[in-house]
């Protein structure tokens, strides 16, 4: 049922990914009293772990794709004990690799992006586990021999020094919001903790809004593949979708293109004119 008024739509683009939000327009809401950290209610504290896996997504879809790397790494007994099996300490040797490898990316000429993730939780069960990192990384600098990653003529297991390290190279598909469900779901339950973190130089979505009057359920464009999460609930306030854009059909239009296609040129008919 379509309600007239003022709506805002926001759409965001994620490499092939795009989200579009509509919402009511409504009078500023009034001066919010200051925050106190870590009093988020329980129901606030999900739907930030939400749109953290949200967030996650956009990243990865505009940074990184096909070949590039997923990576986990994890502790030896003698690792745990260098870091005192402590989030904080392991989250700032976690730190401290990335850097190393950053150096050898400029040495390399290769552009150093990244995600990170601390978990000691287990994203299936919810079980607490030993302490593990998951990144993602451009793989354009790493290669593979012998069943080992390598950079350059270094093993990244030996880079890495406090365990052993798990890569799998990301498939070509067009939404990578599984694997930010995934590293979401394995960090803490902590309030206003944050879930990821990431390098500075990352690529931001696309962002657009505009205003329009009907306040009609938002749908998903003709050859579009519609994404889970798509809800209509105008009591709630909700109109969301999520999809993958349509595929060029790449159809050649026009006699210059199809000369082009044909290695042909424009005036093939000759002197003759024909």
């Amino acid at each position: 049922m379509s309600r007239e008024g003022c709506y805002m739509v926001t759409e965001i683009i994620s490499g092939s990914v795009v989200e579009r939000r509509k919402t009511r327009i409504r009078r500023p809401p009034k001066k919010r009293g200051k925050r106190v950290k870590g009093s988020s209610s329980e129901r606030k504290q999900v739907g930030n772990r939400e749109y953290a896996k949200l967030q996650l997504a956009r990243a990865i879809n505009c940074n990184f794709g096909q070949g590039d790397l997923w990576i986990t790494l994890s502790y030896s007994k003698e690792g745990l004990e260098q870091v005192g099996d402590d989030f904080k300490a392991a989250d700032h040797a976690a730190g401290l690799f990335l850097d190393r490898l950053g150096r050898r990316f400029k040495k390399l000429g290769k552009e150093f992006r990244w995600i990170r993730n601390t978990s000691q939780i287990d994203g299936d069960t919810g079980e607490v586990v030993r302490l593990h990192h998951h990144l993602i990384l451009p793989g354009g600098a790493f290669s593979v021999r012998d069943k080992c990653l390598w950079i350059g003529e270094e093993r990244v297991e030996e880079i890495w020094g406090l365990g052993e390290i798990d890569y799998q190279i990301m498939r070509r598909q067009k939404d990578f919001k599984p694997i930010a469900n995934y590293i979401v779901n394995q960090g803490r339950f902590l309030p206003d903790e944050k879930k990821w973190s990431c390098s500075r130089n990352l690529k931001k979505p696309i962002v657009r809004r505009r205003t329009v009057t009907s306040g009609g359920a938002l749908r998903v464009p003709a050859g579009a593949v519609e994404l889970p999460g798509c809800r209509y609930d105008p009591e709630r306030g909700v109109n969301y979708v999520r999809y993958i854009k349509p595929e060029r059909s790449g159809k050649v239009g026009g006699h210059k293109e199809i000369a082009a296609a044909m290695g042909q040129a424009e005036d093939a008919g000759g002197e003759d004119g024909l």
